[in-house]
């Protein structure tokens, strides 16, 4: 009996905003591919560019520029897929067939594809891939079942990138990283006094051009790239984000540094003497300390060690939960160095009663422009005690802060994400959008 498809909300409620359901009618089409091809070189190697690095100058074959078709490049697989196996794509074009001969991935330069033919500008694909039945289908990298893969149909980039996680029937691989990723050990904060482990993701082609990249600074570093260094078994997929945003056309790259935490985080990342956190021991706030290494410390050598363009309108700074707050601390106390700035998920109080510092903090601020500043909050969110409606609450004010201190609406955004907890996972699926809005 064919499984049926999952769906998933992709309505997000701005403040100020309705929010509205265009999603087109999906019609029969074609799906085309010729055989089952070896996967072996599909995957990566920890820390070493992947093995499909001269795919990335490759163009598109003739009939990827159709307006009619969309492209869907495969770029890994995990570490532990069978050697030899066949990869389909399962959809509304083929009745979710998980097995279908002519939904196969089929070798195409260096890497393996399938086109969806007969497709209208706007319109809705929904997909999975599996290894040819629903008990080898794609999984996400905690092992849970997927929502469907969804893109709509634009002739102008008709090329879309996918990295498979996981197996249904297969356990966890032994690294979920895509692209060059490169992890630097125990590097010294001599803010702090101690040492912390900080990732870098490079673009593809930065060991070999000249070009320079922007650079995007990421809390709980740990948790960004890999699900198997994760404290929670998930990961926020950056790597793929980047990857998938080069690799389709929509930016030439964007280098990624992401400091790992550690045992101290709830004191490390807390900024308010007059807020401690439960976990801080001796209830200290050394949230600027810990931003005075990224600034003083760590940008410098990220500047002087790769191709980076080092100007603040080309450097943002992304966190979620209390490393969220931490994010629009450093942001809006130094736009000479940060212009982008995300917050998802965002803790600005640590115990309810607790007196909100973060919205005066940012209203006293006049944050040289441009400037852009992205914050969510998932619906069913909770931090403890503090539940979606306090921690929306807190965040509105900070939007408003920020809207008082000069900063324009269109740059400055508040969501409302219908049905997300307080998780990487649910950071995982938003997380492109909000990386493509910060380097609009």
């Amino acid at each position: 009996m064919r499984r049926p498809p999952t769906t998933i909300a992709a309505c997000v409620v701005w403040v100020g905003f309705a929010c509205e359901d265009s999603t087109p009618t999906l019609t029969p089409m074609e799906a085309g591919a010729d055989a089952a091809v070896a996967t072996d070189d599909l995957t990566d190697v920890p820390g070493v560019r992947d093995a499909m690095a001269d795919a990335r100058t490759d163009g598109p074959p003739d009939d990827a520029a159709a307006r009619d078709t969309l492209l869907i490049r495969l770029f890994r697989v995990p570490d532990n897929t069978p050697a030899g196996v066949p990869i389909h794509l399962a959809g509304a074009f083929n009745a979710w067939n998980p097995g279908a001969a002519d939904a196969r991935f089929q070798r195409d330069g260096r890497t393996l594809a399938v086109r969806v033919r007969g497709l209208a500008a706007g319109q809705r694909v929904e997909f999975k891939l599996t290894r040819g039945s629903w008990a080898t289908v794609e999984r996400d990298d905690a092992g849970r079942d997927l929502p469907n893969r969804a893109v709509t149909f634009d002739p102008a980039r008709p090329t879309v990138a996918v990295y498979v996680e996981r197996w249904a029937d297969l356990g966890a691989p032994s690294t979920t990283r895509s692209g060059d990723v490169r992890v630097l050990r125990d590097l010294p904060i001599p803010q702090l006094g101690r040492a912390r482990n900080v990732w870098v993701y490079l673009p593809p082609g930065h060991d070999e051009g000249a070009a320079r990249y922007p650079v995007m600074y990421l809390y709980d570093g740990q948790n960004v790239f890999d699900a198997r260094a994760s404290a929670f078994g998930r990961e926020w997929r950056v790597d793929e984000a980047l990857e998938a945003m080069h690799h389709e056309g929509r930016h030439p790259g964007v280098i990624a540094v992401a400091v790992e935490n550690g045992p101290e985080r709830p004191c490390e990342y807390n900024v308010f003497a007059a807020d401690p956190h439960p976990g801080c021991a001796d209830r200290t706030a050394l949230g600027d300390r810990t931003n005075a290494f990224l600034v003083e410390t760590l940008k410098p050598r990220v500047d002087r060690e790769y191709r980076t363009l080092p100007g603040r309108d080309d450097t943002a700074v992304v966190g979620s939960s209390m490393g969220g707050a931490m994010a629009v601390r450093l942001g809006f106390s130094r736009p000479d160095l940060f212009s982008r700035v995300a917050a998802l998920s965002p803790s600005y109080q640590n115990v309810l009663g607790a007196p909100v510092g973060m919205p005066d903090f940012v209203r006293a601020q006049r944050p040289t422009m441009p400037f852009r500043l992205h914050q969510d909050i998932g619906s069913v969110e909770r931090i403890r005690e503090l539940g979606p409606d306090v921690l929306a609450r807190n965040m509105t004010a900070v939007h408003d802060a920020a809207r008082a201190a000069g900063l324009a609406d269109e740059r400055n955004r508040a969501a409302m994400v219908p049905g997300a907890i307080h998780e990487e996972a649910a950071w995982a699926a938003r997380i492109d959008e909000i990386v493509a809005w910060l380097w609009r």
